[in-house]
């Protein structure tokens, strides 16, 4: 009698997962790597013409460069985690708002309102707990 080999198809190894803490700064990192960039071309596109649109629609944009961040953060978190992809989404939402409210504060010397704080928070949770959806689904 012969012997059976069971052999995989491609020898793969499952990935390797890292802890999810690990995944969260990550995904933070790339949060605020995507709003940098976002800002530094904007930056260059407000010095280089004299487009009064960049500069009466800034706030509104940074709005949606903020909620893109947290997007992009969480999908790549969660795509990478391909599990508990709510709470990390949610963890990103949070940290991002906390880390920019706290430098715009700092910069603008300024007290930020409750509810205003109120509608970031629920925005970044928001837009993490979808970024995360997407993520865990690519």
């Amino acid at each position: 009698m012969s012997k059976r080999i069971d052999r995989t198809r491609l020898h793969t190894k499952p990935p390797k997962v890292s802890g999810t803490a690990m995944l969260i700064i990550k995904g933070v990192v790339v949060s605020f790597t995507f709003s940098l960039a976002c800002v530094l071309f904007l930056t260059m596109i407000s010095m280089m013409t004299e487009n009064a649109y960049v500069d009466n629609y800034i706030q509104y944009i940074m709005v949606g460069v903020t909620m893109l961040s947290i997007f992009s953060g969480s999908v790549y978190a969660a795509h990478h985690a391909a599990a508990k992809g709510m709470l990390i989404g949610i963890a990103i939402g949070i940290i991002y708002v906390l880390f920019s409210v706290g430098i715009g504060m700092e910069l603008n010397q300024g007290t930020v309102s409750v509810f205003v704080l109120a509608n970031k928070f629920v925005a970044g949770i928001a837009v993490g707990i979808l970024g995360s959806l997407v993520g865990v689904n690519l």
